[in-house]
């Protein structure tokens, strides 16, 4: 990005020209190239009175580069075989060759056409950008590259990858996170013997050169420390005709995996027991002995419990896209609202909300303004993803053995609330229901990416039922019902 350094300080004086001169006529701006007039079915426009926005595709592939869409995630790729763009739709950062750059504001989608800022394109494709007053136009002026001669090869053309992979790791949470550009969409786990693995590829997917140097022709292996199924990671790039990722876990006993493909250009995959947690089996009591019932929480000294509702997401970690375009962000902090609000009704619970607005709350925050409060309970709102559309209902999550009976409690009136599939209550290893103290929770109240789940999650009359549902289970677990 240095290069472009002389660029901004131009950029600065001829955008305020622009800016001003483009509003006082109130014209709609032409975009030349090198003197050629670009024509494109949506015009450059100016936002907020103050940046002008630029039909990317029209540009980009102007000057030859290649541009790539992922209607899936909303982003945009622009590459030219050394140099990369992503951008993402209504988000105001974008990755430059895999280094984040803020933009004056988010890329726009009209007509089909992506619309970004104009000083991005300078600093990003080594433009010369200038003002024309007398025209009222924009003239970008691309030193043409020198034309290399072919000579005739008999390769076998390449498939360029939808996405590219930047960084694979394995967190202190126990989870696999594959960092992405663009689309990718992995194919389900297969499991393999002697040894006991699972496999993973994500087809149409190339790694970023650095990892493609570290690899050479061979594998990397990541380190794993204690873990009861996990015993090794390790990737490569199993074909390169179509570019194909492969990701191996080595076992050391039969284990299965979950998996979520982030709307952020994230895959997480859990490893996880490959059977339901099983009960201790109760002995049958004997004539002397009389069964103990099951007991919430011991009541607080003021004759109020304290519970934190905590709305996943937010700000900017939008969480999951839905199948027609809202996030889960909106989703999660709607329902907590309405959970809040009913407890709120209840002499004898006391409701905090972790995220009480649309902002971005770190993992480690949650679990301290639960501890700081010394809260009772803890319970976490989701909503769900898979690539698959037909994957759908209701999943409720705990880690700690504390925990089981609070889900258990939630659940059963939960997910009966939603009228969605019944796919379980499950331990698993997540941040917030591990690190907390108190009994937690976390809630996946259906799939953003299934057409049914969507429809009902967003539907106000069907939000107030699952929270009326969270409720009654809640006063369950705490025998006030």
């Amino acid at each position: 990005m240095k290069k472009f350094v002389p660029i901004l300080l131009l950029m600065s004086f001829l955008f305020t020209l622009f800016s001003s001169a483009g509003h006082a006529a109130e014209v709609v701006p032409k975009l030349y190239l090198n003197g050629a007039l670009l024509d494109s079915k949506v015009a450059p426009q100016i936002v907020d009175n103050k940046y002008t926005l630029v039909p990317i595709r029209l540009v980009s592939e102007s000057i030859g580069y290649k541009v790539g869409w992922s209607s899936a995630t909303q982003t945009v790729t622009v590459h030219n075989g050394s140099d990369s763009i992503v951008l993402t739709i209504n988000q105001d950062v974008a990755f430059v060759n895999n280094e984040q750059v803020k933009l004056d504001t988010p890329a726009l989608l009209q007509k089909g056409t992506t619309l970004i800022p104009l000083r991005f394109v300078g600093e990003s494709l080594g433009m010369q950008v200038n003002w024309d007053q007398t025209t009222k136009s924009v003239q970008l002026f691309k030193e043409a590259e020198p034309t290399p001669t072919p000579t005739p090869s008999t390769d076998p053309v390449v498939t360029q990858p939808d996405g590219v992979v930047t960084d694979i790791s394995y967190d202190n949470e126990n989870v696999i996170i594959i960092h992405y550009e663009g689309s990718a969409v992995y194919n389900q786990p297969f499991k393999l013997e002697s040894p006991k693995r699972i496999v993973m590829d994500i087809p149409k997917v190339s790694y970023s050169d650095t990892l493609l140097a570290q690899l050479g022709s061979g594998q990397i292996n990541l380190e794993v420390g204690e873990h009861p199924y996990l015993s090794g990671i390790r990737y490569s790039l199993f074909s390169s005709s179509p570019a194909t990722v492969r990701i191996v876990l080595d076992l050391k006993a039969d284990a299965d995996v979950d998996v979520m493909n982030s709307a952020l250009g994230e895959i997480r995959i859990n490893v996880i027991d490959p059977l339901p947690v099983q009960a201790t089996p109760t002995p049958t009591p004997t004539p002397s002995a009389t069964p103990t019932p099951t007991a919430g929480p011991t009541l607080p000294a003021n004759g109020v419990y304290s519970i934190v509702i905590d709305a996943g997401h937010g700000g900017s970690d939008p969480g999951a896209k839905g199948i027609n375009g809202r996030w889960e962000k909106e989703f999660n902090l709607s329902l907590s609202l309405k959970v809040k609000a009913l407890l709120d009704q209840e002499s004898k619970i006391k409701a905090y909300l972790s995220r009480p607005d649309d902002n971005y709350v770190k993992l480690e925050d949650r679990v301290k303004f639960a501890e700081n409060l010394k809260a009772n309970l803890f319970l976490s709102i989701h909503a769900n993803s898979n690539p698959s559309s037909a994957a759908t209902g209701t999943e409720t999550y705990y880690t700690r053995a504390s925990s089981k009976a609070f889900a258990d409690a939630v659940h059963k009136q939960f997910a009966k609330a939603t009228g969605l599939k019944d796919r379980g209550v499950k331990q698993q290893s997540l941040h917030v229901t591990r690190e907390t103290t108190m009994p937690a929770i976390l809630l996946e109240a259906g799939f953003l990416s299934n057409a049914d789940d969507y429809k009902k999650l967003f539907d106000e009359s069907v939000q107030n039922k699952i929270a009326a549902g969270i409720v009654a289970g809640i006063k369950d677990y705490l025998k006030l019902s």
